[in-house]
């Protein structure tokens, strides 16, 4: 069984109702119009534009650094300044979930990296090992 849209419940419910009720099959018949409306403005809202440009800086910090980098280090970047911790949060783990990033806990510390680094632990000075 396919799931019904809303769409095709009004169809239905107009071509049940047919010409017994001129004034409800009017009103299906604007509600969808108002629905196919609607459903044609898709398309990315200028948030999501915006932090889409947002994550290619990530991407591109992230590339160039020659291993895991803390958000705190991120942040520091003048280009991704204007983000809350929040924001930066979100956005690498969207990254993270379209599988772009890598994200690496240790010692209570979050750390990400490019796809494809492989994690080395940093001794006690913060260098790696």
């Amino acid at each position: 069984m396919t799931n019904m849209t809303y769409a095709q419940a009004i169809e239905i419910a107009i071509t049940a109702i047919g010409d017994t009720n001129a004034e409800a099959t009017d009103r299906l018949k604007a509600l969808s119009a108002q629905l196919a409306k609607r459903g044609s403005k898709g398309g990315p809202t200028k948030t999501q534009k915006a932090n889409e440009a947002f994550k290619a800086i990530i991407l591109e910090i992230l590339e160039d650094a020659e291993g895991f980098v803390l958000m705190a280090d991120l942040m520091a970047d003048e280009r991704l300044a204007d983000l809350s911790v929040q924001k930066m949060g979100a956005l690498l783990g969207q990254l993270v979930k379209a599988d772009k990033v890598v994200k690496q806990v240790y010692k209570k510390k979050t750390m990400y990296a490019i796809k494809g680094v492989d994690f080395v632990a940093p001794d006690a000075d913060g260098e790696a090992e």
